[in-house]
């Protein structure tokens, strides 16, 4: 066997014992962050004084809310100042990085990155983020 060709069996060997190892590494990556969302969940409904199940209902309550109040056609930038938090646009300063400005309790962090998208004429935000801070904000009912 040439020197190449044993050179080559090693890196196959060796590719083969990495996919291997991944594949372990994913699923338990996956496992641990399961069990992260289910810590999260409880902390969460210990926080709101609230079993795990009731959260449940409560957040699934107000997605439904959610989902209507935008289906009549309210924009997210409307829905955040129901619940108290303003969103300003500052487009027309174009030395200022950060040109939409969210002030409020659970401010989105990603008015960072807006700067970019809006001077090129495009808003590359996180729907689900916005739908996740809404969420947030909205009252978990008077228990």
């Amino acid at each position: 066997m040439g020197i190449y060709a044993e050179k080559r069996d090693k890196l196959v060997a060796r590719i083969e014992e990495l996919t291997k190892r991944i594949a372990t590494d994913t699923a338990k990556k996956q496992e641990l962050e399961e069990k992260l969302k289910e810590a999260n969940r409880l902390a969460m409904a210990e926080e709101r004084g609230c079993k795990p199940r009731e959260l449940d209902d409560i957040i699934n309550a107000e997605h439904s809310l959610l989902q209507k109040l935008r289906a009549s056609g309210l924009s997210d930038s409307e829905l955040l100042e129901m619940v108290g938090i303003t969103v300003a646009d500052n487009s027309n300063s174009d030395a200022d990085d950060n040109s939409r400005s969210v002030s409020g309790e659970n401010a989105d962090s990603s008015s960072e990155s807006d700067s970019v998208s809006e001077k090129h004429g495009n808003d590359h935000r996180n729907s689900y983020a916005v739908s996740e801070e809404l969420e947030g904000q909205m009252s978990f009912g008077d228990n």
